[in-house]
């Protein structure tokens, strides 16, 4: 699926083409400090470079991106007290010296120019990777995660994506066209599974309103609000239930199930769980990863499965790559499970691995929790 003119319009457009086509590029440093750092960094060429105001004009002798990693890693602790812009030929210098931006931002936004170009000519796809009911054995739901194919085949996932959306300032643009994408690939999972659907609570408002254009994408393809789960991503970054809970009133009333994503520990879930009343709450990697060895990652699970019983959600497990790790989860109570030792993403939504189906039928439906 091709990123429609609304996430990429002409104005980022023409931002994004200044940073590939500039042959030059404006420095200035603020302060005596980083003058002195960037002196060091570009020696006779900033002596000899044109000043334009309290900025100079310099050569870039390979790529944008080059020269920006070249100056940050010289100027180290001052990059945000040094300034860039691409020099255009066809704006004016007050144009270059209104756009000034921090050296750290600036280098952000060039390093994240590939997914411009993906959303130019290159492909978004989804694969799903099922989460399974521990004690049945069966399919509970699939996570719709989002890739990019670029123009020369590169494949990146979701963890490169998002960050990059965010480097180019189009987070909330391409956060909806992330749903359509997924939302457009509903068909390809059974009926009677749920679709976990990532939101970032990040980018939603204090407003009963905020997740109307989630309410369109889904509408407009006819897929009903019962078989959604909100999985809100990095869930524990937000500072309280308060920031997002008038925006899940419309989506719970039509009947989407709400789930926390990438949690990693006891206390702020709690505080969570009693603003927002999730259906499921999904254990980060980093918790499960190992924890067969780990006495500390075990009781972080333990305090979330005791979390679970008196809250009544579902505990998933995400990250699990091995039996022992499953165990473990099974054994402390966990209720579903996803993870490569599960099932691998795939564009074709997969069925369970010959590992797991080892392992269920290793344990007795009376000793799954």
């Amino acid at each position: 699926m091709k990123a429609p003119g609304s996430v990429l319009d002409g104005q980022v457009l023409g931002r994004l083409d200044r940073w590939r086509r500039a042959r030059a590029i404006f420095v200035r440093p603020d302060g005596v400090e980083a003058e002195r750092a960037v002196a060091a960094a570009f020696g006779r060429n900033w002596a000899r470079a044109p000043m334009y105001g309290k900025a100079r004009r310099l050569l870039v002798e390979r790529t944008a991106e080059q020269f920006l990693e070249d100056l940050h890693n010289n100027v180290g602790g001052l990059a945000d007290r040094v300034r860039v812009a691409p020099e255009d030929m066809q704006q004016t210098k007050w144009d270059a010296m209104s756009r000034l931006t921090p050296l750290t931002r600036a280098r952000r936004e060039v390093d994240a120019l590939w997914l411009g170009d993906a959303m130019t000519g290159g492909d978004f796809y989804v694969e799903f990777q099922p989460i399974f009911d521990l004690r049945s054995g069966e399919i509970l739901g699939f996570e719709g995660l989002l890739r990019t194919r670029s123009v020369n085949g590169q494949a990146r996932l979701a963890a490169e994506i998002f960050p990059a959306a965010e480097a180019l300032g189009l987070e909330r643009q391409f956060e909806r066209f992330s749903w359509s994408v997924v939302l457009d690939s509903v068909r390809r999972i059974p009926d009677n599974v749920l679709l976990f659907l990532n939101v970032n609570p990040r980018l939603i408002s204090r407003s009963e309103d905020a997740l109307a254009g989630l309410g369109e994408e889904t509408e407009r393809r006819g897929v009903s609000f019962s078989r959604l789960v909100l999985d809100l991503v990095e869930v524990e970054r937000l500072p309280g239930a308060t920031e997002i809970s008038a925006a899940l009133t419309v989506p719970r009333d039509l009947g989407a199930a709400i789930a926390l994503d990438d949690v990693t520990s006891g206390y702020g879930t709690l505080q969570l769980c009693q603003g927002l009343q999730p259906e499921y709450i999904k254990v980060d990697s980093e918790v499960t990863r190992g924890i067969a060895q780990d006495p500390r990652r075990r009781a972080i699970l333990k305090f979330l499965v005791d979390l679970s019983r008196e809250f009544s959600f579902v505990l998933v497990a995400e990250g699990i790559e091995s039996a022992e790790d499953l165990d473990v989860c099974a054994t402390e109570g966990v209720g579903a499970a996803q993870g490569s030792f599960l099932a691998k993403p795939a564009v074709d939504p997969p069925a369970s691995s010959p590992a797991l189906r080892d392992w269920l039928a290793s344990r007795p439906l009376g000793s799954r929790p």
